[in-house]
């Protein structure tokens, strides 16, 4: 009797044994497949510029703005090397720094681009708040009216989901046309929280600080907060260092080629009137893990 309990107890214990082994493999092995890949894209200009590529767990290709026209040729590329297409197409806003690969692709290009994602004000609202760069935002009019696309271009509303594969997109920012003056397209930035397997990615585009107060009055805390963030602004001039603080990344992404990021204007380091040796000291302040910044080329991230 002794030795038929021994051996249930053993038996029972390799049982046990099997499932911890299963439940850390099935622990480590869900979020590797489940991974997505995020590409930060240098600037083949002098420009400062924005452009994200990311590959879902099913190979969907999202795109995050872009960059100027001098940026065109790298992020085809990178499309034609994936997908040859793209799934999901984000504008933030229509600033040529950031919307002009979208142009080119449109307009002198075969590539399927299944939505479009925007939040636009009026033309002539453009044209009345910052007329010296309204024929940006003309183009860009204009290149959405395109028959091959017209179709796929969605206006985003407030607190929008957006399930891409296994990436869910919240819309947390839209438009604001009340807020005019300085750097008014600038605040009608479209802010995205992405998240997969329970970490956050918060692209906020050039948010300042005016359209920052109101994404932390139609957002709670937790929101705001993620794993990943994208800088406002080029790293400079956007949102404060209250509202890195509430995000708290690990990892922050730079859209800064390397002039921005030492602050110069063609005289040397610090010649520049840009804050954004003021923003690396606060991310410093933060203990970030690490930095990617856009003058490093393109870098590749996989988040699982």
């Amino acid at each position: 009797m002794k030795k038929i309990l021994n051996k249930k107890s053993k038996i029972f214990t390799s049982v046990i044994v099997i499932l911890i082994i299963v439940a850390i493999i099935l622990f480590v092995y869900i979020p590797y497949t489940n991974a997505i890949e995020i590409t930060q894209l240098k600037n083949n200009g002098h420009s400062q510029m924005m452009g994200y590529i990311i590959q879902t767990k099913n190979n969907k290709t999202i795109v995050i703005d872009g960059g100027t026209h001098e940026d065109s040729e790298n992020l085809i590329n990178h499309i034609k090397s994936t997908t040859n297409k793209v799934d999901a197409w984000f504008i933030t806003h229509p600033h040529n720094d950031h919307a002009s690969v979208v142009i080119d692709v449109i307009n002198n290009t075969d590539i399927p681009i299944d939505n479009i994602y925007v939040t636009l004000n009026d033309l002539e609202w453009y044209e009345e708040n910052e007329p010296e760069r309204a024929h940006q935002t003309k183009d860009f009019f204009d290149a959405l009216e395109n028959d091959r696309v017209k179709d796929n271009v969605h206006e985003v509303s407030l607190h929008q989901n957006i399930q891409i594969d296994n990436v869910n997109c919240e819309i947390l920012g839209v438009k604001n046309p009340e807020i005019t003056g300085n750097k008014c397209t600038n605040n009608s930035s479209m802010v995205i929280r992405m998240e997969v397997n329970n970490k956050a990615i918060l692209f906020l585009g050039d948010t300042a600080e005016e359209s920052q107060e109101k994404l932390l009055e139609n957002n709670p805390e937790e929101k705001i907060k993620a794993d990943i963030v994208q800088m406002a602004h080029h790293g400079q001039n956007g949102v404060n260092e209250d509202f890195y603080k509430i995000v708290n990344p690990k990892i922050c992404m730079w859209p800064t080629p390397d002039w921005l990021w030492i602050n110069d204007a063609g005289g040397g380091e610090d010649s520049g009137p840009w804050l954004t040796k003021t923003t690396r000291k606060w991310i410093e302040n933060l203990n970030v893990k690490q930095n990617i910044v856009e003058k490093d080329g393109d870098i590749t991230i996989k988040v699982w």
